[in-house]
């Protein structure tokens, strides 16, 4: 399988937006060697202006007029999991395309994130996407800067990838020139025999490039845009933003990060904390990411300990960086002490320490494996590391598991791949050994991932038969199930391990899918790490981690269940976003606030706001029904705000009680506690199911899409026009600077001389050209053909060095969006005899189940008995519109319900399927005929508002609808903007009927 990659997703457009706009229209001067960028004019008063426009969008208190001197600093905020890679790597493409820039340098503070980003940045998928499906027709090559494995004697080396980017443009002025490099290549510069030994340091290499023998200086005079990923591990005080600045000296540099470095001023009393923001364009933070949807929610759950041991174990004293001592108090055995060195196991003081090493002595403290460091004097907490407690977390961790893989394997119309990660202390508890003894961790999982799949299997209904092959698959080899990978694996040859490795880092893809390459089931889920797998790791199926050890450090409780945030993909590689999940967090009873913690972080973020815009005051009236006058009166009456706006302190809880349209913060629903609340599936009504059971099974019919048979004569001509568009078939030019060496009699010096340009030719085979198009339009390869005839018979015989790639991913983009404004009126539904089969209400052979995942119809819970009209015995729901739909006790509504996300699949002309949000079944009032009515709901102030593939969408359902009334079951459709009332719509229709 592919990631299927989605183009134009607003919380991701605006930041290629914010950025691209911030140079529109600033002075730019062309290159004056090959090698460079085009000069960004740093003093134009158009580019201040266009700062300050945009910062509009991001809070006041976000706001600066930070110098640009001789470096333009750009800040993008984007929380864990809403794509930063593909954001950045967008907006490189969007700043060529729109200014020509092409050098592009790209540091990470880790190995893990720049593998991620480099895997991101080659990837097949990922090149087609950008290519052909948002049509740049370019390519970026991508350099990654690596430390030199063997230091061979003799020759040295320029390093090739800093020669290939720096001469690129000489060879090829049409692609993107990108340098991958980590901080620890930046800021090392060990000095050896005298000689400077760091990798772009030094000066002493036998051959350089375009007459620079030191990186730094070819990598400078390229002029480049430095890219920044993670910035709060580049603060300003620290050396590699320093090498930066003084080495690269980057016209401009992007920060992407969802934690930016902070800055502290003043003492005591006057110290003063703030973000290190430096002209921030795009604030897209963890309470916006939670509230719209754009990632998991957290569920975090933990066990209290079992017992309370009579037995303390403390860190007695430090003798030297060699030794320390621990005191061990026990009821029945008294008092003993143990000196330990680094290396030696803590399990010599307690078993129940069983694991865990010292890892390192200092004058102060002790570190051990588990991260934990503590100093002279302090207690450990025995039963935290017992081995039965430990289990319990298993247990756990396996029951929510396998709740939610049941769920997306069997519930679903295209399953997903469920994976959970866990993170635990030393390498020796899961890594067998040589010594003979069974790493206790693994013996004890594997032994419980038994009994979970027997168990499991047990509660199997004859209606789950595939995931039933899945799962004695997984029981049929348990040790094929899970997978580790931890630092030292980096340098161990075993052969095994070494697949395991390559399965987590590089695997991406064949972790989300069920089947190998051979076609037998794929059952790797379950994977094992010691905090190795930290930023830049992530998968979108995790859906459990767990702590099996408390991390001992003060981390960002954002950063640690960041491996989970991001929204899943199912089998096909497509991404779902209208549909809410969970990621199960599960941690020791030490870390029992954890959930209020993440809490109060996200909360923490958010600027407390003190004034109301005259914007917001618009927007939340628009929602009341009212002017903004009459809610300023209202809120100007209560003393809730004074006549500037300004909230008054006094009133300021009750005005938001009062009013939570104006309060910012995390949603409701978005991170629980298990402990406090316990989620339960809600249950379908049988009775009220078979009283829509014709409606229900009628509209989950399939249909297959097929366009009117006029389009097919006319698609030549289409083609054409499509050839006939500017800039389809494009030349690609190399240009050459030329610098002449003369002396005036005192002096030597250059003046630029007349350089040439010449065209390349990087041709294609014609039936290549074709088949590139026809891969991805679906026209077929003779249309293509007759448009290309007719276009050489109007404008002459196309040049060859046209059929290139640049030219088919420029003719695919306009397909793209020819599709989405041309093809409305021009397809018809025809009905697929294929059984529909299983459904999100019920079984293959059409009987209901008997309930349904909550997630899949809502996230918050309206508390008491619904209606015994209504499709569940509980209303869930996501926005504040569905609430009042499903609360509306309408007369004439015989049963209705919440349509589940994502289980009517109608196939639209934009390629994706489409699923809308509520049915009713309604009665005249004769009652002589029952009328079937379907919702979509848009919580959006006009259709005006709703985007080109939504507006699509919702046509291509109209015409679905008509499609079935047509065929003899009559079918409503209608979409409901905000402020129309269901009733209204109802009435509407029984009127028309």
């Amino acid at each position: 399988m592919e990631l299927i990659l989605q183009q134009g997703l607003p919380h991701q457009q605006k930041a290629i937006d914010a950025v691209c706009d911030a140079l529109d229209g600033v002075t730019m001067t062309p290159p004056v060697q090959f090698y460079e960028n085009p000069h960004i004019d740093l003093a134009d008063r158009k580019l201040f202006a266009n700062l300050r426009t945009l910062q509009n969008a991001v809070p006041a208190e976000y706001r600066s007029s930070a110098p640009v001197g001789t470096c333009l600093n750009l800040d993008i905020k984007m929380e864990t999991g809403t794509g930063k890679t593909y954001v950045y790597t967008k907006t490189i493409y969007e700043l060529y395309k729109r200014y020509g820039i092409n050098k592009f340098i790209i540091a990470v503070p880790s190995l893990a994130i720049k593998a991620g980003t480099a895997q991101f940045m080659q990837n097949e998928y990922a090149r087609r996407h950008f290519a052909d499906g948002c049509g740049y027709g370019t390519e970026i090559e991508l350099g990654v800067l690596e430390a030199p494995k063997n230091k061979k004697k003799g020759r040295s080396y320029f390093p090739g990838v800093v020669s290939d980017f720096v001469k690129g443009s000489c060879q090829n002025t049409k692609k993107i020139y990108v340098l991958l490099v980590n901080m620890q290549l930046l800021t090392s510069n060990s000095k050896r025999n005298g000689r400077d030994a760091g990798l772009l340091w030094r000066d002493d290499y036998d051959y350089g490039a375009e007459g620079f023998y030191r990186p730094f200086d070819a990598l400078r005079a390229t002029k480049p845009v430095v890219i920044m990923d993670e910035p709060h591990r580049f603060s300003r005080d620290q050396k590699a933003f320093q090498v930066i600045m003084d080495e690269i000296q980057p016209q401009c540099i992007i920060r992407y990060g969802a934690t930016f470095p902070e800055i502290t001023t003043g003492h005591g009393k006057n110290k003063i904390t703030v973000k290190d923001y430096q002209n921030l364009l795009y604030d897209l933070n963890a309470c916006e990411s939670f509230n719209q949807g754009l990632i998991k929610g957290v569920a975090k759950e933990h066990f209290n300990p079992l017992s309370k041991q009579e037995e303390k174990v403390k860190l007695l004293s430090i003798a030297s960086r060699d030794s320390v001592t621990f005191q061990r108090k026990k009821k029945d055995e008294g008092t003993k002490t143990f000196v330990l060195k680094t290396g030696d196991s803590l399990a010599i003081v307690s078993d129940a320490f069983e694991g865990i090493t010292i890892t390192a002595i200092t004058a102060n403290t002790v570190e051990f494996s588990n991260g934990v460091s503590k100093t002279s004097g302090e207690e450990m907490d025995v039963d935290v590391y017992m081995s039965s407690y430990q289990e319990q977390l298993l247990r756990l961790a396996l029951e929510r598991h396998f709740e939610t893989e049941r769920e997306n394997f069997c519930n679903r119309s295209f399953k997903i791949k469920t994976l959970a990660l866990f993170f635990i202390d030393d390498i020796s508890s899961y890594r067998p050994n040589n010594k003979g003894k069974n790493p206790y961790l693994l013996t004890a999982f594997e032994r419980l991932l038994k009994e979970r799949i027997e168990l499991t299997i047990s509660t199997l209904t004859e209606h789950d038969t595939e995931y039933r092959t899945y799962l004695e698959a997984s029981l049929a080899d348990i040790s094929a199930c899970h997978a580790g990978y931890f630092s030292q694996d980096n340098s161990d040859s075993d052969e095994e391990i070494a697949k395991e490795v390559d399965a987590i880092l590089n695997g991406k893809m064949q972790l989300l899918s069920f089947r190998n390459a051979d076609g037998a089931y794929n059952t790797l889920r379950f994977l094992f790490s010691k905090w190795t797998l930290k930023e830049g790791w992530d998968n979108p199926n995790v859906f459990t981690i767990t702590k099996l050890r408390s991390s001992g450090s003060d981390n960002s409780k954002l950063q640690e269940v960041g491996r989970g945030l991001r929204l899943p993909v199912d089998e096909n590689g497509n991404r779902i976003s209208n549909e809410e999940f969970q990621l199960n967090y599960i941690v020791d009873f030490t870390e029992a606030d954890f959930a209020q913690r993440l809490v109060d972080q996200i909360n923490g973020e958010i600027p407390q706001a003190s004034v109301i815009t005259e914007e917001r005051l618009a927007q939340v009236a628009q929602k009341l029904g009212m002017s903004a006058d009459d809610l300023f009166d209202k809120l100007y009456d209560k003393r809730y705000i004074d006549r500037h706006n300004n909230i008054r302190p006094e009133t300021r809880t009750q005005f938001f009680e009062e009013y939570p349209a104006f309060a910012s913060g995390l949603s409701e629903g978005k991170v629980k506690d298990r402990n406090k609340i316990k989620l339960k599936p809600i249950k379908i009504r049988k009775a009220v199911y078979n009283e829509m059971r014709e409606f229900w099974e009628r509209i989950n019919q399939r249909y297959m899409l097929f366009y009117d048979a006029d389009l097919d004569a006319d698609m030549a001509e289409v083609a054409l026009s499509f050839l006939e568009k500017p800039g389809v078939f494009t030349d690609v030019v190399m240009t050459s600077s030329r610098d002449i060496v003369h002396s005036d009699g005192t002096q030597m010096s250059t003046t630029t001389g007349t350089g040439v340009q010449y065209t390349i030719m990087r041709p294609i085979p014609y039936g290549t050209f074709l088949t590139r198009i026809m891969r991805v339009t679906s026209i077929p390869i003779e249309v293509l053909h007759k448009a290309m005839v007719a276009y050489s018979k109007r404008h002459g015989m196309v040049d060859a060095k046209y059929i290139n790639e640049n030219s088919a991913s420029a003719f695919c983009a306009e397909f793209q969006n020819w599709k989405v404004t041309k093809l409305q009126g021009r397809f018809r539904y025809v009905k697929n005899n294929t059984p529909c089969g299983a459904t999100a209400l019920t079984y293959a052979d059409g009987t209901p189940r008997e309930e349904i995942a909550q997630g899949r119809i809502g996230t918050k819970i309206v508390p008491g008995t619904p209606s015994g009209k209504y499709l569940y015995d509980a209303y869930a729901y996501d926005s504040p519109l569905e609430k009042d739909n499903i609360t509306a006790d309408i007369e004439e509504v015989v049963v209705y319900g919440k349509i589940p996300c994502s289980s009517i699949a109608i196939p639209t002309i934009t390629g994706s399927m489409y699923s809308p949000d509520f049915m009713y079944v309604v009665k005249k009032a004769s009652g002589e005929k029952e009328l079937n009515i379907v919702v979509e709901t848009k919580d959006v102030e006009g259709k005006d508002v709703l985007r080109g593939n939504e507006a699509a969408k919702i046509e291509c359902a109209r015409v679905f609808f008509e499609i079935l009334s047509k065929e003899g079951y009559t079918v409503h459709f209608r979409d409901q903007i905000n402020n129309k009332q269901m009733a209204q719509i109802i009435n509407e229709i029984l009127l028309q009927a």
